[in-house]
């Protein structure tokens, strides 16, 4: 039988600091020096698109590793890959590199933190008689709606019992879960930092305390049910709908009042970012008075 050669080659690895690539090609093995390195600097476009990039990367970061935003999407996309995609169109922000050396992230309105086919549950804030401000959700409690009462919510059951007795809500399923994020933003020392907090409930008939509640705390408000203490502007909220048996998620953003992100969208914030990085090309030719304006 006669044996035909590879004719097409396989990289086997990189030696990037000594410029060297290792290839096969035929059956053998071969070593190749570089002789041009990749240009060090970089387009004003460029760093505008990275420090985009930059942020959605720190913003999945944010999250824990075992609260990742659920990603279900038509064309199959890996979780991470669809949640940089879906949060593309979010206003550009400019961090310096050393903000971003120290975790720096920001928070945004309308940030995707889900998707999939399950119905959408619907949030807005609403403030009760007294002025304080709740996440008030399309989730009926069946408490009369004249009625403010305060929920003690301690297990799944509780959650289950309240949300899904007499088929109040008729999308949620046993075995569904209901996942509750709320988002801190933070400063430390001048850099912007994000606290991601999360709470799961699984819609079952476990009696067990969700020690995930405990920092939680629920009101029945017109007979839906809200989420309290949510009167700080630095925090924002989402409510995702997640069905285990059809392995997919609701589409949610987050809902916030938070605007601190908006001083770092400014041409200041943009030079200071720049410059800190030290290789955006024609920085100080293209835009020399930016770092006076706002």
């Amino acid at each position: 039988m006669a044996q035909t050669q590879k004719k097409s080659f396989m990289v086997k690895g990189r030696v990037a600091g000594l410029g060297i690539t290792c290839y096969e090609r035929g059956g053998r093995t071969y070593l190749r020096t570089s002789t041009r390195k990749a240009p060090s600097r970089q387009s004003v476009g460029q760093f505008k698109t990275r420090s985009k990039m930059r942020q959605s990367i720190a913003l999945w970061g944010a999250f824990g590793i075992d609260h990742k935003p659920l990603m279900d999407t038509s064309d199959g996309l890996m979780a991470y890959t669809a949640f940089l995609k879906a949060n593309a169109g979010l206003p550009t922000t400019y961090l310096t590199k050393n903000m971003y050396c120290r975790g720096g992230v920001l928070l945004q309105p309308e940030t995707v933190v889900s998707s999939g086919r399950m119905p959408q549950v619907a949030y807005r804030f609403d403030l009760l008689a007294d002025g304080r401000r709740v996440v008030l959700t399309s989730l009926a409690t069946g408490i009369d709606p004249d009625e403010l009462r305060q929920l003690d919510l301690r297990t799944n059951a509780d959650v289950s019992n309240l949300l899904r007795l007499t088929s109040r809500n008729p999308q949620l399923q046993p075995g569904d879960m209901l996942r509750f994020y709320r988002l801190q933003q933070q400063v430390e020392d001048g850099c912007p930092g994000l606290r991601v907090e999360c709470c799961d409930c699984f819609l079952d008939d476990d009696m067990r305390r969700n020690v995930n509640l405990e920092s939680w705390r629920f009101l029945s408000v017109r007979g839906f049910l809200a989420i309290a203490d949510a009167d700080s502007d630095d925090q924002g909220w989402a409510v995702v709908h997640y069905s285990k048996k059809k392995q997919t998620a609701s589409p949610q953003k987050v809902l916030t009042a938070c605007q601190t992100f908006r001083q770092y969208t400014t041409d200041k914030a943009f030079v200071a970012a720049a410059k800190s990085y030290g290789n955006v090309a024609r920085l100080d030719t293209l835009i020399p008075n930016d770092s006076n304006r706002e």
